[in-house]
């Protein structure tokens, strides 16, 4: 445990009520290695539900202000959700605390806070890069990556009260609550993409390069770990292991670390496999505290499942509705929006999303895509037809299309 005040610092990070058990491991760690409640800040409709208060203080997003959070909750899915209100708790965090720092729900520590504290002493704004150098071409995707979700990993960061930390916050919190979006498309990426500019406004915005901080499967091509004779880990035989994010963590192969690409070379590393077989024990021995429900925010108060492109749909038309308009009422101008355009019904399922991991198994319907837009070349010519293409990236995001919508 570190010597800096109780009342110094605060940890604290956000999830829905699924995601509970991930937290609640990250929390467990933080009592191990600072003594202090980690505050979880759930994002989900409140309901009566028994939490573990001895291992973190809990905190309903209903209940701590956050102006027009039911049209937030609706215009963005649970990730877009929870991630363009990171800045905002923290600004209302700096109320009663010098120093805040945010760490994933999928993180976990395995050593002290201290070098980030210190870190803070001298710097309003700590952040750390995705990685440090760059992929190899035979990596998955090389650097494209980093183009396309953003230089630094908001998984973490830390803010001391002082003139530019407020600032970048407050510039931080607009943006995410306004085009909080995973649109890369159009150079959104969430909350992540906004902060690769930030250093150009805030010359003291400190970027950290200690390889012990937010060790990732998008880094691990440069980090290896070892074990010291008192049990901690060093990265690289130099920086202590601070903490470990795992990130899309495949709970059923633990020894693959993460769901998401990543090359051969760096599943099944061995210096790995201790952290991710603990990691999925933690994992396993919370998974009781997660409510067997669905996502609150999901559904319109009849259960009608709001589907991803009801809530683009919306975003494109929300200012033409009164700010006291309850989006999830079914009976409401928002239902009847949504039953005018066909975008609800009782027959929709949760939404799940493809990546280009899926591209082989659409193999048919790209054949028939890519027939059809060899007709559209020879009718219209290839000047025409790249306009075209532009055009179609641009109705990819159904919420700058007003003119597809009716009220």
């Amino acid at each position: 445990m570190n010597t800096f005040e109780k009342n110094d610092f605060t940890v604290f990070t956000v999830c829905n009520l699924a995601y509970l058990p991930k937290a609640l491991v990250l929390a467990k760690s933080l009592l191990q290695f600072e003594g202090r409640l980690l505050k979880i800040y759930i994002f989900d409709k409140k309901i009566n539900v028994k939490l573990p208060e001895m291992l973190a203080e809990f905190i309903w997003i209903e209940d701590i202000g956050v102006p027009n959070l039911y049209q937030m909750a609706f215009k963005y899915d649970i990730t877009e959700f929870s991630t363009s209100l990171k800045p905002f708790i923290a600004l209302g965090l700096m109320e009663h605390y010098e120093k805040v720092i945010f760490l994933d729900p999928d993180t976990c520590l395995f050593d002290s806070l201290a070098p980030v504290l210190m870190d803070l002493k001298n710097n309003p704004i700590v952040l750390t890069p995705h990685y440090t150098k760059p992929h190899s071409d035979i990596l998955v995707d090389s650097d494209i990556g980093m183009m396309r979700f953003g230089s630094f990993n908001l998984g973490f960061f830390a803010i001391t009260k002082s003139a530019q930390g407020l600032d970048f916050l407050r510039w931080w919190s607009d943006r995410c609550i306004r085009f909080g979006y995973f649109e890369t498309q159009f150079g959104l990426s969430t909350d992540q993409k906004w902060v690769s500019i930030a250093p150009c406004f805030f010359p003291d915005l400190y970027v950290s390069f200690n390889l012990g901080y937010n060790v990732a499967f998008w880094n691990v091509q440069e980090r290896t770990l070892t074990k010291t004779a008192n049990g901690k880990y060093l990265v690289n035989g130099e920086f202590p292991l601070i903490f470990f994010h795992f990130s899309s963590f495949d709970e059923n192969n633990p020894e693959r670390l993460t769901r998401r690409p990543l090359a051969e070379e760096h599943r099944n590393r061995q210096d790995l496999h201790e952290l991710s077989f603990a990691y999925s024990t933690d994992l396993q021995s919370h998974s009781s505290a997660a409510p067997q429900i669905k996502y609150g925010f999901d559904y319109m108060s009849n259960g009608d499942y709001i589907s991803p492109t009801l809530r683009r749909a919306y975003a494109c038309v929300a200012a033409e509705f009164s700010n006291d308009t309850d989006p999830f009422d079914a009976e409401g101008p928002i239902g009847k929006f949504a039953r005018r355009n066909y975008l609800a019904g009782k027959m929709l399922t949760s939404y799940q999303s493809n990546s280009f991991d899926d591209i082989s198994s659409h193999k048919i319907k790209f054949k028939l895509v890519n027939m059809l837009m060899r007709i559209i070349l020879r009718i219209v010519g290839p000047n025409r037809f790249t306009n075209f293409s532009r055009l179609l990236v641009f109705l990819s995001s159904y919420r700058q299309n007003r003119g597809m919508w009716k009220i």
